[in-house]
């Protein structure tokens, strides 16, 4: 979703929910994924209050998969809005859709949509060169590859590859961009 959003000019801000249910080594990776997005540029929040400071006086959206805490956080951020929530399917291991329509909630002056989740990202109309362009860690570092339109594959010189390679780029996300622009 991040590449959709910045394809679409809209500043992400990545909030990781639920950690609570975490054990110590699952915080451990978080923690690394957390860093990583914050050396790669992204705004990161795992606190509802420093989130309310990054979002405050904005019109947001909050999107991700089904199962994620969006409805939960907004819960957390204005108790009274007792938004319903629900436990993740054990047999589908997801969330089960609970928010089920797109409903925009005004809290001290910010205006948060909350929308339903969703189980796949569609990338309909947006070309390769586009999903490229938009993951940062793609684009950032282009100028430093052998060739002007490197996309990142199996080009001889890629830095993307090299970096990928020595753990300077998460893995995950360079085999989700892989995936995303090979669809």
């Amino acid at each position: 979703t991040l590449t959709i959003i910045s394809y679409n000019n809209i500043t992400p801000v990545i909030y990781f929910s639920k950690l609570d249910l975490l054990n110590e080594e699952e915080i451990n990776n978080i923690n690394e994924h957390i860093k990583y997005y914050q050396k790669v540029g992204y705004l990161v929040s795992t606190n509802p209050v420093d989130l309310i400071k990054i979002i405050q006086n904005k019109t947001v959206v909050f999107t991700g998969q089904s199962g994620a805490g969006k409805s939960t956080l907004l819960n957390k951020i204005d108790p009274t809005l007792e938004l319903k929530t629900d436990e993740i399917s054990l047999s589908l291991g997801r969330g089960k859709h609970t928010t089920r329509h797109t409903e925009l909630f005004e809290i001290n002056g910010t205006f948060i949509v909350d929308t339903p989740g969703f189980s796949k990202i569609d990338f309909h109309g947006i070309k390769e060169i586009d999903i490229r362009d938009n993951m940062k860690e793609m684009f950032d570092n282009l100028e430093y590859c052998k060739y002007d339109d490197c996309m990142h594959i199996s080009e001889d010189g890629c830095h993307v590859i090299e970096l990928v390679k020595n753990k300077e780029i998460l893995e995950s996300r360079y085999n989700n961009y892989r995936n995303f622009i090979q669809r």
